[in-house]
C-alpha cells in the first residue's frame, strides 16, 4: 500500500467527489456535479493506493491548523472526509491510512491531530478521544426577548470584512483551549462559504464603532416552519455583545418560528432568560483529539509548577508513541524524553486517548483514575492535576 496525495487535477477532483458523495450523501445518487463555485478551504487530499491499482481503497483530507493550548500556539492536523467505498471496507484500510497520516504529522512537526467522528467508538480504537463538547439550544425567538439588548449597531458584511470578524474571534476565544488561529483563506472559504448556500453574515459594533460580535447563519424551511440556524459561526467579545446577539435572534420572531444555536458548554443561556423552560438544551460530544508526538507537544506548553515524573503510554495506532516518558518541569518549561518502549515501572500508566484529554484539559487525572483509565497513586494524580489543570476546551470549527 502507498499513502500519497490525490492528483491535483480534474480527475482527482472527480475521484474525491465520488468517494465523499457515496460516504456522506449516498441519497443523491451516483451522478457527480462539480460546481466550480463550491468552497475550497485549504487542505490536502490523500489516498491509500494498492501496489497494483490506480484508484485508492480509502481517502481522507487533512487541514493544517494552529491551535491555542495552555499558553502556546501549536500546529494541529485536522483529519476529515475519511471515506472507503463499500467494496474495500472491513479490511483495515482506514487504520493503515490514519497511521500513515499521523506519521506525516510527526515528520512535519505537528504534534496534535483532531477530527469530527461519525462514530466516537470507531476512532477511539485508534487513540482519539473526545476533547470538546457543545450545547445546542432550540426555542422560539421570543424566548430570548428578555435577554436581548439593542446597543451599538448591526451591519451586513461579506468576506472582505474577515479581518473585523477575526478581531472578534481572537478576543472572544482568548484563553480558550483548542481555539484556532483562523487564516484569511479559512475565513473566506470555510467560515463564510457554504456547499449548498452561503450564510448571511452580520457584524455588531459597539457604541465606539469597535467590532464586538458577529453572526453567520441560514434560515431553513418554508413559510410557517422556518428556523434561524446558527452553528459554529457566531462569537461575542463579552456579555454585553452576547446580549446583542440574542437581541438579533429575537428580532427575527416575526420571520421565523424557531432558532437553533450552538454554544460552548459553559454559556449560561438558561440564566439569561426569564423562562428557562422555554429553551430546549442538548449537550453533545464534539470533536476528538490525540497526541501524535508526545515530547513535541509537552515541551511546547507552559506549566504552573515544577515537577518530575514518569508516564507510560499505550497506543493502539502508533508504535513510536507507545512507551515510558520522563517529564521534568522547571520554571514553567518541560523537557520530555522517551526513555523506554516498555510501559512498566512508571508513576502513571494510561492510554494515549485519555492522556490527550488530560493534556488539553478536558478531563482531570482524578476523573481518569476513578473511571479506571489511569493507574497512579494519590501523589501522582495530584501532580498531574497541578501540571494539567482541568479546563473547558471548545474546538468549534467544522472541518
Amino acid at each position: 500500500m502507498e499513502f500519497r496525495p490525490l492528483p491535483d487535477d480534474e480527475a482527482g477532483d472527480r475521484l474525491f467527489a465520488r468517494y465523499v458523495q457515496y460516504a456522506f450523501a449516498p441519497n443523491r445518487g451516483p451522478d457527480i456535479d462539480l460546481d466550480d463555485d463550491q468552497p475550497d478551504p485549504p487542505h490536502i487530499r490523500y489516498g491509500l493506493y494498492p501496489a497494483d491499482g490506480d484508484e485508492p481503497v480509502s481517502i481522507c483530507s487533512s487541514y493544517d491548523f494552529r491551535t491555542h493550548l495552555r499558553g502556546r500556539v501549536l500546529p494541529m492536523g485536522g483529519v476529515s472526509t475519511v471515506a472507503t467505498p463499500p467494496e474495500h471496507r472491513r479490511q483495515g484500510y482506514v487504520e493503515t491510512m490514519l497511521r500513515e497520516l499521523c506519521r506525516e504529522y510527526r515528520d512535519d512537526g505537528t504534534p496534535l491531530a483532531a477530527l469530527w467522528p461519525f462514530e466516537h467508538p470507531f476512532y477511539a480504537q485508534f487513540g482519539w478521544a473526545t476533547a470538546s463538547r457543545y450545547l445546542e439550544w432550540r426555542g422560539e425567538p421570543s424566548a430570548l426577548r428578555e435577554a436581548a439588548a439593542a446597543d451599538g449597531s448591526w451591519e451586513r458584511v461579506g468576506a472582505d470584512a474577515w479581518a473585523d470578524l477575526d478581531a472578534v474571534h481572537s478576543t472572544a476565544t482568548e484563553g480558550q483551549q483548542l481555539a484556532l488561529d483562523r487564516s484569511e483563506a479559512w475565513w473566506r472559504e470555510r467560515q463564510l462559504r457554504g456547499w449548498e448556500s452561503d450564510p448571511y453574515v452580520y457584524l455588531w459594533r459597539d457604541g465606539d464603532g469597535e467590532p464586538g460580535a458577529y453572526v453567520a447563519y441560514r434560515i431553513e424551511g418554508d413559510w410557517g416552519d422556518r428556523t434561524f440556524v446558527v452553528r459554529s459561526n457566531h462569537e461575542a467579545v463579552d456579555r454585553v455583545a452576547l446580549h446583542n446577539v440574542l437581541g438579533f435572534l429575537a428580532d427575527h420572531d416575526s420571520q421565523v418560528d424557531a432558532f437553533a444555536l450552538r454554544t460552548a458548554p459553559d454559556v449560561p443561556l438558561h440564566e439569561m432568560v426569564d423562562d428557562p423552560e422555554a429553551l430546549e438544551c442538548t449537550l453533545h460530544a464534539g470533536p476528538m483529539v490525540r497526541l501524535v508526538d508526545v515530547p513535541a507537544a509537552l515541551s511546547a506548553l507552559t506549566y504552573p509548577v515544577d515537577a518530575q515524573l514518569t508516564v507510560a503510554l499505550e497506543d493502539p495506532l502508533l508504535s513510536a508513541v507507545a512507551g515510558r516518558y520522563e517529564l521534568t518541569v522547571t520554571d514553567g518549561s518541560a523537557t520530555v524524553e522517551q526513555v523506554s518502549e516498555s510501559v512498566d515501572s512508571a508513576d502513571a500508566t494510561l492510554g494515549i486517548g485519555p492522556f490527550s484529554q488530560l493534556v488539553v484539559g478536558y478531563r482531570s487525572a482524578a476523573e481518569l483514575r476513578t473511571a479506571g483509565e489511569l493507574e497512579a497513586d494519590d501523589g501522582t494524580v495530584e501532580t498531574l492535576d497541578t501540571l494539567f489543570p482541568e479546563r473547558t476546551p471548545h474546538l468549534q470549527e467544522g472541518f
